[in-house]
């Protein structure tokens, strides 16, 4: 699969092509920032084409549209003794158009500067869009767009004449919060994406808010599809089977108590205590009856219901932090009947089948490399949570795949 990089100016005007490059590398990021990175021998025409302001459009062969476009923001000499040699190389990087967004913060009256928010008419600014697209769209308008202020507009950037229906309904209040982050969220439980991608017909850069294509029926990875180079799952054992919770009470007035996981303790044969100091709930033992009691006089009923449940919550918190868990990592590979870019994309649901089990998820993120042939190198897709700092808990999928797998050892 090839690619191509097209270089613009500042003022978002095509100044030429680079075909002859080291290396390429470049992350396709759903509603986050994506980026990319050129290493290129320095001092050749090339290497002068991309200029402070200017930018990228990264292209595949038989792909209508950039995967990526983005201003540069880093350029860094390279020179060794061994490999780099002569003029040196150099590195020239930068994040894709949705950074846009993240160098915006959501004023609470964007039609006033910044010393005079004290005027706005309330401190939160109330976000609501019939479709979340309605927000995305107006959000950046009036922080980046014609609708903003004349000195924090970034020209160069198509809105549409209106939003397209796309999304569910949102509200939300913003207060100076960066405008990327809050987009994320309203997309995320919304069923809802957009970039920032640059078109080099208008020479613009486009705002695109699309719906994620459910294509679970129709990319697979798997084993036998010979488009898996590796896959990982991993099931830990509960660190936590019984949480204490120690309450307000006062020595041998301290109110205790426990919640227990027995299913997984039953099923790992691990029995693990951890204590939950929480001497802000007002509780404390009655040490004639062993009862639970108010630790203050002046507590009502509804203060009483609350700070037991307060304790039943702290000690389930406990237990859910560490709960028995399961990981699952993929590692796909582009072939000519699955590839990225031209059969799936961010932002769509694919399915994954090992060991019997069927895994469905969106695509997150994507990492290309690409040699100085323009041919790729490595494509890294990451399904689902995966590689994510806080990835989700697949137990209950992972469990499965292990399950069916001795099933069929058994048969074997």
């Amino acid at each position: 699969m090839g690619y191509r990089v097209e270089v613009f100016d500042k003022d978002m005007k095509r100044v030429g092509e680079i075909d002859e490059w080291i290396s390429l590398d470049f992350t396709v990021r759903l509603r986050q920032e994506g980026a990319w990175q050129l290493l290129i021998k320095d001092g050749t025409p090339q290497s002068q084409l991309i200029q402070k302001g200017g930018g990228v459009a990264i292209w595949q062969d038989g792909v209508a549209k950039p995967l990526l476009s983005g201003q540069v923001d880093t350029f860094q000499k390279y020179w060794t003794k061994l490999q780099h040699t002569g003029p040196g190389s150099i590195y020239i990087s930068g994040k894709c158009h949705n950074s846009l967004a993240y160098r915006r913060l959501s004023f609470p009256d964007p039609s006033k500067a910044v010393g005079s928010q004290y005027q706005a008419r309330m401190p939160n600014r109330i976000v609501i869009g019939t479709h979340v697209s309605e927000a995305i769209w107006r959000e950046l308008r009036t922080a980046l767009g014609p609708g903003a202020l004349t000195d924090r507009r970034v020209p160069g950037v198509n809105f549409g004449a209106e939003p397209p229906a796309v999304g569910k309904f949102v509200v939300d209040t913003v207060r100076f919060d960066s405008v990327g982050s809050k987009l994320e969220e309203w997309c995320e439980r919304r069923d809802a994406a957009y970039r920032l991608i640059y078109n080099p017909s208008t020479q613009m850069v486009d705002l695109e808010i699309f719906t994620p294509r459910d294509k679970s029926k129709e990319v697979r990875f798997s084993p036998e599809l010979g488009n898996l180079r590796e896959y990982i799952w991993t099931l830990n054992a509960p660190k936590v089977t019984r949480a204490i919770v120690g309450a307000a009470g006062e020595r041998t007035e301290r109110y205790y108590y426990q919640k227990v996981d027995t299913a997984s303790e039953d099923e790992w044969g691990i029995s693990a205590e951890s204590f939950i100091d929480r001497r802000d709930i007002p509780l404390k033992v009655d040490r004639s009856t062993g009862e639970v009691v108010k630790a203050q006089a002046d507590m009502t009923a509804d203060d009483f219901t609350m700070a037991k449940q307060a304790v039943q919550e702290a000690a389930s918190g406990a237990l859910s932090e560490g709960e028995k868990s399961g990981n699952f990592q993929i590692y796909p590979i582009d072939t000519p009947d699955c590839s990225f870019g031209k059969h799936y994309f961010v932002g769509d649901k694919v399915t994954v089948a090992v060991d019997g089990a069927e895994y469905v998820d969106v695509v997150r993120e994507v990492v290309v490399s690409v040699d100085d042939g323009g041919n790729a190198q490595d494509v890294s897709p990451k399904i689902g949570q995966q590689g994510a700092g806080d990835p989700l808990n697949l137990y209950k999928t992972v469990y499965d795949m292990q399950r069916k797998l001795r099933r069929l050892e058994s048969r074997m």
